[in-house]
């Protein structure tokens, strides 16, 4: 078998090193979470016999992102697992290592498919979007028993709020302790020190509860929180069906994130988000032309746009995009989105949000009033201004008044 060389950070390799059942690499922005997760998956994947899943909450998530990690070049950094070293069967999701063991791979979007597998281990990338369930699950594969390699489940992950199962699990929230032969290891950005300077410095310009959990790597809370009703058991979830409208809700950005959110109501006036843009340093050209890959339906398709990026929306307008002013009321257009992730009684939530919407969820659970509760913290908020705007504009269609700009 081929040598490969991969330089680590100090806490990748304590990762890497654990032997515990089940190990959490726990990490601020820039902490290597996905590419620690690969590497542990590729020096186990290489025992002969070993059969390691690579999983993510969704299938495209983890086709775009960790799996990107593990076989392409990112940058300057090398694939973890080169080329010429493996087999790939793309049709079956599965890799086999030269000389070893066999890596598959795929999303909790097929739970009866890996609800089926028979495993050595499982590898976790965003472990903070899985359910407590799906953990459970994942943990009843691991009873394939190979010579020289432990039976583990080991994911990655930003911190989330300190109620999270994962929290209590891995004894990261306030008080707790960790459950029996489980091993978190935390990171901040700071311990990477081939970050750049600018990045970091723009790290630090982060506040609040965003900061210490996406800079200091902390699992905390804040009493601050806006959407204080938000549930990723409710909230976070895939549908697929007829929409009777579409909008693409928009915060404008250069130096600071573009955002562009697809909003699909059905024929009760339930909302659910399923695609986002997240990119700064976008052109205006670029940013309709992404925008016009989210848009299937032109005739029941709306932009919406603040009323303050003049030049956009008269650019979209010359592109054929059906747009019209967002209502950008800050307060009102929050206690929107508090009525829509309310309970309505029924059963079916209001305001849903696609696993792959990464960004929107993170800022969902982040974003935070200031001290006196006047307005919010202005920061990391890109995703869920739009986000508002895209849910009063719901709310102005469902009360009959509609301004459209053609």
């Amino acid at each position: 078998m081929a040598e490969i060389r991969h330089q680590l950070l100090p806490k990748q390799e304590e990762f890497i090193k654990a032997q515990e059942r089940e190990v959490l690499y726990s990490g601020a922005f820039g902490a290597g979470k996905s590419r620690a997760v690969c590497f542990k998956l590729l020096i186990r994947a290489c025992v002969p016999g070993a059969r390691e899943l690579l999983t993510r909450k969704t299938n495209v998530a983890l086709k775009k992102t960790t799996l990107h990690t593990l076989l392409q070049r990112d940058g300057d950094l090398q694939p973890v697992l080169p080329t010429g070293t493996y087999e790939h069967n793309k049709s079956e999701q599965r890799i086999k290592i030269k000389g070893g063991g066999e890596i598959l791979y795929d999303g909790l979007d097929s739970p009866t498919k890996i609800g089926s597998l028979q495993l050595t281990g499982v590898g976790v990338d965003e472990a903070v979007e899985f359910t407590e369930n799906d953990w459970t699950m994942l943990r009843g594969r691991i009873r394939v028993n190979v010579a020289g390699l432990p039976n583990q489940i080991y994911g990655a992950c930003n911190p989330g709020a300190p109620s999270h199962f994962l929290a209590k699990r891995f004894g990261l929230a306030l008080k707790a302790k960790a459950v029996g032969n489980c091993r978190a290891i935390s990171t901040a950005s700071k311990e990477n020190p081939f970050l750049p300077a600018d990045y970091l410095a723009d790290l630090n310009t982060l506040t609040g509860v965003a900061k210490k959990r996406f800079v200091e790597g902390l699992w905390v809370g804040s009493e601050g929180l806006i959407y204080d009703k938000w549930n990723r058991e409710i909230h976070v979830r895939s549908r697929k069906e007829k929409w009777k409208f579409t909008i693409i809700a928009i915060d404008e950005g250069y130096s600071n994130p573009f955002c562009a959110l697809r909003l699909n109501v059905d024929g009760d006036g339930r909302v659910h988000v399923d695609r986002e843009i997240y990119q700064t340093k976008l052109l205006n050209r670029d940013k309709i032309e992404r925008v016009k890959i989210m848009i299937e339906s032109p005739r029941s398709t709306t932009a919406v746009i603040p009323p303050e990026a003049a030049d956009l929306i008269d650019e979209f307008i010359l592109a054929d995009i059906a747009t019209e002013p967002a209502d950008n009321s800050v307060f009102s257009g929050i206690m929107k989105v508090q009525q829509y992730l309310e309970d309505p009684g029924d059963g079916k939530a209001r305001l849903t949000i696609d696993p792959c919407c990464e960004n929107l969820i993170r800022e969902m659970e982040s974003y935070e009033w200031r001290p006196e509760k006047d307005a919010p913290v202005k920061a990391f908020d890109h995703a869920v201004d739009a986000l508002r705007y895209g849910i009063m504009d719901v709310a102005r269609q469902g009360e009959g008044m509609r301004i459209t700009l053609i």
